[in-house]
């Protein structure tokens, strides 16, 4: 029986048992941005289980699931799996253990056709109900069921739901055994094989541990699809069923090898195929490669699975792109993995090729490290090395971790955790906070300010504190205030704070905890503590930041749609003057979709759309469409800002009240910031349109310049850039008649040093380049022939070209160079055949040649 049809049995058979069957959710918590995946069928039905959705009592799912927590055991076992499809079925309140054991018991009895004298049963040890459940209502003798402990067969997350489970395993027959003579269900080796767990949710556990039944009790099942779809197959080997089956076949195809040699390439294999099917998948559903969260994740996998192909199938080159399409195809029960083929692809192709560069030297350096330690019997390698590879190779811990692991050597990560820190106090140091001076400020004295500046911009607000550190430092803390704190990438307001008997200029405002500091100096007189005063932000520049903070949301928005989902914020910076936005994406924007993203933003903003913001709690704004960052902290109340209908985002900032405010929007630069991340820089408003008077200014100037009219100067420069090409061109072809002419003269003047000719001669006026072409034409096949060319201008150049046959005696034109070079001041190198260098003092080149001519002399004898 296929995979593709297990998946529809269960489906199918808990339909008929009135369950509402889901599609799998995403592998991307969209509810949930603290998560980094989806990593168990029943994660999606949280609210369900909460009781904060009521629309279904009962539902069955095959939910896409990744795990981790054990990716270094991927490949070394044979149920260890990244990527995962779980089968499941959940109630809500609705049915209990009775129908859930039947259920499970007929699913896999009937259904599937597992010999019942093979399944044996675990249960909590005190939970005697379900023990009576399958003794008297299923039939299983009292010796196949066995009574575990609160480790084994009891769910909880601590405070909250929990309650006890039943885990359905399988014997796979003595042969697996560990030999022990109390081997059984529970026993840690591979004969017992557990694969249905049933968790009976019916408790709540208070922080004493007391449990309480619950009113309503829930059931949980997950299965694991390619552990289930193995022991239909009769395989002992995830691995080895249908759907690894034909991935792992393509990867023998692309490494010309097997499966069957095992060892190291059976164990390659194994993490090459699982990792590049949890790649595709995560990728699928928005994920992208990047250095923190799940992006990370992304890319150790990706890593971990090029540096098996690296070391143990001979693959220098990148090759797991290459599988993506035989996934597709076996995993087809998942449309919108085919349906991303050609973006996973070359996100996988681009982070392997960044990597392989990486991967050769470290590995060459991690292996002599290794070399040195088994020399020495030494079992560990120094932190301080484990770092250097971290640091000045980018070769990661976990890979240094795991190779020494394959030799049986550890690491010493307290030491790299404290190399690593030294370098942190060292980029501290380096770094000059404009805030800096803030945490003189200490929160706990003060209330937590009140902010009200998204609607009011100025304000009387009472003066609790004025610290002078200086008379250009000093803050002044409020009750309450008008003054945006930079926050999220939004930069904070400036202002005046006016009082009885000063004014204080604000050049900068921020948060300290809960507390906002107001950061400048008095321009009259003073302020007091105690008194009021009258706080009056910049709404100009307030105005410009808002500007830029909507176009943000519409420039995200615009950039998930012309390049894909996977887009999604890394970074942004929303001052009045710019807007900055880093992005995931794995390659550079063309110019054209560049145009097409900023006509789309412009289209937008002429379309009038209404900003509308609304405070509502986390979970509605995700079920209406709002954009979540992940990692983010979101409270039980947020705001959703709404541009029309076509971007919504969870965003602390301040905003518009309409698209059209923002006037103009334009697209400055875009660049590649680190690995897989991308920025871009724009300008709107006022800066945008400076930015056009500039270009059409830079226009006119141009057109002077070449003697045209404006409107047709790109014709007229196009004209003139073609000329110049065809009289680059001729100049090349005549200095090259030139060449060839000076060749031929000076062959007459070719020196014999014994059997050898050799070319010595000053030639001022040319080129490095043209020195190399005028030594080939001297040179050329003859053999016994050698060429030491200098020219002379505000510094020296040499060239030297050997024969070959001159090279395999010894000759070796870098070394002849360096020596050389040196009477001139100067160095280089190059290939034995031919070298170049550059040197400071001309006055010195007949000099030096005359030590060339000596030089083949002494290297003739």
């Amino acid at each position: 029986m296929k995979t593709n049809e297990i998946r529809k049995k269960f489906l199918d058979f808990f339909g008929r048992q009135s369950h509402v069957i889901k599609d799998s959710f995403s592998l991307i918590p969209r509810e949930d941005p603290t998560l980094l995946f989806i990593s168990a069928g029943m994660a999606p039905f949280k609210p369900y289980f909460l009781g904060q959705k009521t629309d279904i009592k009962r539902a069955a799912t095959c939910q896409k699931c990744f795990r981790t927590t054990d990716i270094e055991n991927v490949g070394y076992t044979a149920r260890h799996n990244t990527f995962f499809e779980m089968l499941g079925n959940f109630s809500f309140g609705d049915y209990f253990k009775e129908e859930a054991i039947a259920w499970a018991w007929e699913f896999i009895t009937k259904e599937l056709n597992l010999p019942k004298d093979l399944l044996h049963i675990s249960i909590h040890k005190s939970d005697d109900e379900a023990g009576e459940i399958w003794k008297k209502k299923i039939g299983v003798p009292a010796e196949r069921i066995v009574k575990l402990g609160d480790k084994d067969n009891f769910w909880t997350i601590g405070v909250g739901p929990s309650g006890p489970c039943s885990e359905i395993y399988i014997d796979q027959g003595e042969a697996l055994s560990c030999g022990k003579p109390d081997c059984g269900v529970g026993c840690d080796c591979p004969r017992y094989l557990e694969f249905w767990n049933l968790v009976f949710t019916q408790y709540n556990r208070a922080e004493d541990g007391t449990l309480t039944p619950l009113e309503k009790k829930n059931i949980d099942t997950g299965m694991g699809l390619d552990r289930l779809s193995a022991i239909v197959q009769g395989k002992k080997d995830n691995f080895e069923n249908d759907l690894f089956a034909g991935i792992i076949s393509k990867a023998e195809e692309l490494t010309s090898r097997k499966y069957s040699e095992g060892g190291k390439v059976k164990i390659a294999l194994k993490v090459v195929a699982d990792h590049s099917r949890a790649l595709s998948f995560a990728i699928a559903d928005g994920a992208m490669p990047g250095n923190e969260g799940r992006s990370y994740v992304l890319r150790k996998i990706l890593r971990r699975a090029s540096r098996f192909g690296y070391s143990y199938l001979g693959q220098e080159k990148p090759f797991l792109h290459q599988l993506i399409p035989t996934i597709t195809q076996t995993m087809d029960a998942y449309p919108e993995v085919k349906k991303s083929l050609d973006h996973i692809q070359k996100v996988v192709s681009a982070e392997e090729e960044r990597f392989l560069l990486t991967l050769k030297t470290g590995s060459e350096i991690l292996s002599g490290f290794l070399g040195t330690l088994k020399n020495k019997g030494t079992p560990m390698l120094e932190g301080s090395k484990a770092f250097l590879l971290h640091d000045t190779y980018g070769f990661p811990l976990d890979l240094t971790r795991e190779i020494c692991r394959e030799e049986n050597i550890e690491v010493d990560e307290v030491a790299f955790n404290a190399e690593l820190e030294k370098q942190r106090e060292r980029g501290r140091a380096n770094v000059v906070s404009a805030f800096a001076s803030s945490t003189a400020v200490n929160p706990g004295d003060y209330p937590s300010t009140e902010f009200v500046g998204y609607e009011k911009f100025e304000i009387p607000a009472v003066i609790l504190d004025v610290i002078e550190k200086s008379k250009d430092e000093v803050f002044i803390i409020s009750d309450k205030t008008p003054f945006y704190a930079t926050s999220g990438g939004q930069i904070g307001d400036t202002g005046k704070i006016i009082g009885s008997n000063g004014v204080f200029q604000v050049k900068a405002t921020e948060k300290v905890d809960s507390v906002v500091v107001h950061k400048g100096a008095f321009i009259e007189g003073r302020l007091k503590k105690g008194e009021n005063g009258k706080f009056s932000i910049d709404f100009e520049n307030r105005r410009a930041i808002m500007r830029n903070h909507t176009a943000t949301h519409l420039l995200h928005k615009a950039l998930q749609n012309k390049l894909g989902e996977h887009v999604k914020q890394a970074g942004s910076l929303v001052s009045p003057d710019h807007l900055r936005f880093d992005f995931t994406h794995y390659e550079a924007i063309t110019p054209e979709t560049m145009v097409e993203i900023e006509k789309e933003i412009n289209k937008n903003i002429l379309a009038n759309l209404p900003v509308e913001i609304i405070a509502t709690s986390f979970q509605k704004a995700v079920d209406n469409g709002a954009m979540a960052l992940f990692g983010e902290k979101y409270g039980d109340v947020v705001r959703m800002v709404s541009i029309g209908d076509y971007s919504k985002e969870l965003c602390g900032g301040t905003h518009l009240k309409n698209s059209s405010e923002v006037g103009l929007f334009t697209l400055v630069s875009e660049s590649s910031i680190a690995s897989g991340v991308r920025r871009i820089e724009a300008l709107t408003g006022a800066n945008a349109y400076a930015s056009f008077l500039d270009l059409r200014g830079n226009v006119e100037k141009l057109s002077h310049i070449i003697d045209c009219n404006s409107k047709n100067y790109l014709e007229k420069a196009e004209k003139l850039v073609s000329e110049l090409k065809e009289l680059k061109h001729e100049m090349d072809a005549m200095k090259k008649r030139e060449l060839v002419e000076t060749a031929q003269k000076s062959k007459s003047s070719g020196i014999k040093i014994k059997e050898i000719t050799a070319f010595i001669s000053r030639n001022d006026g040319i080129t490095v380049d043209e020195m190399k072409s005028l030594s080939d034409e001297l040179v050329g096949n003859h053999p016994k022939t050698l060429a030491v060319l200098a020219g002379g201008g505000e510094k020296a150049s040499f060239v030297v070209k050997v024969s070959k046959d001159l090279v395999e005696k010894g000759f070796n034109a870098g070394a002849m160079i360096k020596q050389i070079a040196k009477i001139a001041g100067g160095g280089g190198g190059g290939k034995p055949e031919i070298a170049s260098a550059g040197a400071k003092d001309p006055t010195k080149i007949d000099e030096a040649l005359v030590f060339a001519k000596k030089l083949v002399e002494d290297l003739v004898q």
